[in-house]
């Protein structure tokens, strides 16, 4: 088959949502990188006689170099990892990291040079299954709560960190008067699938229920604005599975999170 190559634009926008819709949950990520997301991403698309072959996209504002894609098959990632590379040469510079369901992450190590890889699950909430969890002290996080937020992210270590997460979607925290202990914002939310993320508690105050509590507000707040909510786990963090399992979250699809250099 024969492949154009081109960036993502108004002409093909529907398209690619038409593309990556055809499964919302796998291809949450790349959904929102076309859409929420979409002024701070760079966006490359593959297609053939008016249709839509693949997607794969690098969104700047993560504190790490990363990608995310979906193709309709194999061989047209490679020359989209290359035209990724050529207009972000970044890319090519130093390590990547993508998270992505394990038969995508297959796809992606014939043509990448891997060098490790972590087991996680997607899992996956509906109104009809969460079981609401509450705690003392929880509330909606606000612009003034930020400088607590940084201060918490650091202390727990969190990796996608970024100060924008409260101009993307609603954050709840638990508070012990001004202090916060614990909170649970998102990723992204856009009218497809929201992607819970950044669920931490302060190292002293773990084993209190305080981030499920979070999880929890924050899970009935997603629901308004998505039918779709999920968060990833690595598979090796037993205590968090088994507290969102707690919640009502379920083991939707097992994902890589993969670090590896274009070739």
């Amino acid at each position: 088959m024969s492949l154009t190559i081109t960036e993502l634009d108004a002409t093909w926008q529907p398209g690619v949502l038409a593309f990556l819709r055809r499964s919302p949950y796998r291809n949450a990520i790349p959904l929102s990188n076309v859409t929420q997301l979409r002024q701070r991403c760079t966006v490359v698309l593959a297609h053939s006689h008016g249709q839509v072959q693949g997607v794969v996209s690098h969104y700047r504002d993560l504190p790490f170099p990363g990608l995310t894609f979906a193709v309709a098959f194999d061989a047209a990632l490679p020359p989209l990892l290359g035209a990724l590379g050529e207009r972000v040469p970044a890319l090519r510079e130093r390590p990547l990291t993508t998270v992505v369901p394990e038969q995508r992450a297959r796809q992606l190590a014939r043509f990448v040079g891997v060098e490790a890889s972590a087991l996680e699950y997607q899992m996956v909430v509906e109104p009809e299954t969460l079981r609401p969890c509450a705690a003392p002290g929880v509330r909606r996080l606000r612009h003034a709560d930020l400088p607590a937020m940084r201060a918490l992210a650091a202390q727990g270590g969190l990796m996608a960190w970024r100060p924008e997460v409260l101009d993307l979607g609603p954050a709840f925290g638990a508070f012990d008067g001004e202090h916060l202990l614990a909170m649970a914002t998102i990723h992204f939310a856009t009218p497809d699938v929201v992607e819970i993320g950044n669920i931490v508690t302060h190292p002293e105050h773990r084993r209190r229920g305080l981030a499920s509590a979070c999880a929890s507000a924050l899970a009935r707040a997603c629901f308004t604005l998505a039918p779709r909510v999920y968060l990833l786990v690595l598979a090796e963090n037993t205590a968090a599975f088994a507290a969102y399992r707690k919640l009502g979250f379920w083991p939707a699809e097992r994902y890589a999170c993969m670090r590896f250099r274009l070739r």
